[in-house]
């Protein structure tokens, strides 16, 4: 039998069980209490799309993940502040054993392709403007372009993509999402302007620094 491939949008595993070994491993890099990286915690919510009841996981929406005791278990699991301060856990293996990404993650999947080249351009424009190196945010390091990433920092991506959503009171179904040929998967939003008019708004919210890239 083939093996199934998961697929995220930053990142792609070969099988269900190279993902779940994975977040298996992140899970561990924490202590109980502990919140996760900025890296982790993209990657987190991208997954997070795949669970069952992920609109009742997420709620109004996630504002933090970070690790805790089980409250209904003798382990450690993942768990999610939402940004109205309540508080629930999930399981990261359950995500891995759901279906395919729903219409709201490809969703933003499709925001952040919309606004790829242009963050690229910058964080390019940026390293040569300061002539090779940019000190990291986070840790004060002197970096180079390939050392670095040009991340958001306040609001968060997705808090971006559900305030537009909600400003311009968008219904998502899958209508809204087109995808690459070739075998190739990419989701990219359908409307032209709809695309536009993201790219505006991400503009006017955005702010993004310069940190280390973290390891995966």
């Amino acid at each position: 039998m083939a093996r199934q491939a998961v697929e995220l949008h930053s990142k792609s595993f070969k099988s269900k069980s190279e993902a779940t070994a994975y977040f298996k491993g992140m899970l561990n890099r924490y202590q109980n209490g502990e919140e996760l990286n900025p890296d982790d915690d993209t990657l987190l919510f991208e997954l997070l799309q795949r669970h069952p009841e992920a609109n009742e996981k997420i709620g109004i929406g996630v504002k933090r993940f970070y690790r805790e005791r089980s409250p209904i278990h003798p382990t450690s699991c993942f768990h999610i502040e939402r940004t109205d301060g309540t508080t629930t856990d999930f399981s990261y293996t359950t995500c891995i054993s759901g279906t395919a990404t729903t219409a709201a993650q490809q969703f933003y999947e499709g925001c952040r392709y919309a606004v790829a080249d242009e963050l690229i351009h910058q964080k390019n424009k940026l390293f040569k403007d300061a002539g090779g190196t940019i000190m990291c945010k986070k840790t004060g390091i002197e970096l180079t372009n390939n050392e670095a990433e040009y991340r958001h920092t306040s609001p968060k991506f997705r808090e971006i993509v559900r305030d537009f959503i909600a400003d311009h009171n968008i219904t998502i179904t899958p209508a809204h999402i087109t995808h690459g040929s070739d075998m190739q998967y990419i989701a990219r939003l359908a409307d032209p302007k709809v695309e536009h008019l993201f790219r505006k708004y991400h503009a006017t919210k955005a702010h993004l620094a310069i940190f280390k890239k973290y390891e995966r």
